[in-house]
C-alpha cells in the first residue's frame, strides 16, 4: 500500500495544472505487453500516452507548436524532457536487447552537439544509449550519432554509430528511426521510412546496461539540472535540441521497415 501511495504521489507531482487531467492507468494493474515503451504525442502536453504510463516531466522553457499531427513539442537552450521508468519496466529497460527510436522532427542547422535521446548511465560520462546531432557544415545535411555502452561477456564494451543523412534540417518535417537489432548485431537509421544507413557491430548481441538511470529525450545526460550521471556535468560544446520534435517512440525491439513506413504514412 506504501509503494501504491508514493507511485500516485510522484505520478501527481508531474500533473501539469495549465491542462486537463490525464486518465492515468491504473499502476498495480496487469499491463498488455506492448514493444513501444514510450509513446509521447507532444498534443499539448509531454504525458506518456503508452501503456507503461513513464513519469513524464518538462524541465525548461520549451513550448508547443503545430506539429505533423496535432502539436509538437517546441526544443530551447536548457530545455528537455525527462522519463523516469516505472517500478513494473525496471528490470526490462536495463535489458534492453534491441530498439528503436521514431520520431518527427523539423530543425535548423545546429550550432552545436545537441543531444535527441538518452537512456542514461548513472556514474559514466556517456549513457548506455544516447542519439544526437553532431556538428556538421551542410545547411541542410546531418550528422547522427548513436553511442552504446553494452555489457558483452562481462565487459563494458562501447560503440559509435556515425551517419550523415542528406535533406534534413529546413523548413520540412521529416521522419527519422534509429533502430538496432540484437539478432543481427546490426544498428540502422530510416529517413522518412527508408534505410539510410547500416553498420554492424559484430557479435554486439543483446544490449544489456549498468547503472541505467531515467531518460532524456531532448538532451544529454549531462544536460539536466542536476546531471543525471556522477561521472559529467553540462558541457560547454554540447546543448539540448532545439528544434521541433512530434511523434515521439521507444520501442524494446527493432521493429520492421514496414512498421516504420507505417509511422511516416500515417504520421504517427
Amino acid at each position: 500500500m506504501a509503494a501504491m501511495l508514493s507511485a500516485v504521489m510522484l505520478q501527481s507531482c508531474f500533473q501539469d495544472m495549465n491542462h486537463p487531467d490525464f486518465d492515468y492507468p491504473d499502476s498495480s494493474a496487469p499491463k498488455v505487453y506492448s514493444p513501444m515503451k514510450i509513446n509521447l504525442p507532444f498534443d499539448d502536453d509531454i504525458r506518456d500516452k503508452g501503456n507503461y504510463g513513464f513519469l513524464v516531466r518538462n524541465d525548461g522553457n520549451s513550448s508547443f507548436t503545430e506539429g505533423v499531427n496535432g502539436k509538437a513539442y517546441q526544443g530551447a537552450a536548457k530545455a528537455y524532457v525527462l522519463a523516469t521508468t516505472p517500478a513494473y519496466l525496471k528490470d526490462t529497460i536495463p535489458e534492453l536487447g534491441s530498439f528503436t527510436v521514431a520520431f518527427w522532427m523539423k530543425s535548423k542547422k545546429n550550432t552545436s552537439a545537441e543531444g535527441l535521446f538518452s537512456l542514461s548511465n548513472t556514474v559514466a560520462f556517456w549513457g548506455n544509449l544516447d542519439i544526437m546531432l553532431e556538428n556538421n557544415n551542410s545547411d541542410t545535411e546531418a550528422f547522427f550519432k548513436i553511442h552504446l555502452l553494452n555489457e558483452v561477456s562481462g565487459t563494458t564494451s562501447e560503440k559509435w554509430v556515425t551517419a550523415k543523412v542528406a535533406n534534413v534540417f529546413g523548413t520540412n518535417w521529416v521522419h527519422m528511426a534509429f533502430c538496432y537489432d540484437e539478432k543481427t548485431s546490426t544498428a540502422s537509421i530510416y529517413k522518412d521510412g527508408q534505410k539510410v544507413h547500416t553498420q554492424d557491430l559484430a557479435n554486439y548481441g543483446k544490449l544489456k546496461f549498468k547503472n541505467a538511470g531515467a531518460i532524456v529525450i531532448g538532451g544529454f545526460q549531462f544536460s539536466t539540472n542536476p546531471s543525471l550521471t556522477t561521472g559529467a556535468t553540462d558541457q560547454e560544446w554540447a546543448s539540448t535540441y532545439k528544434g521541433q520534435m512530434d511523434q515521439f517512440h521507444f520501442y524494446n525491439k527493432a521493429i520492421s521497415e514496414t512498421e516504420i513506413q507505417r509511422l511516416v504514412s500515417e504520421k504517427l
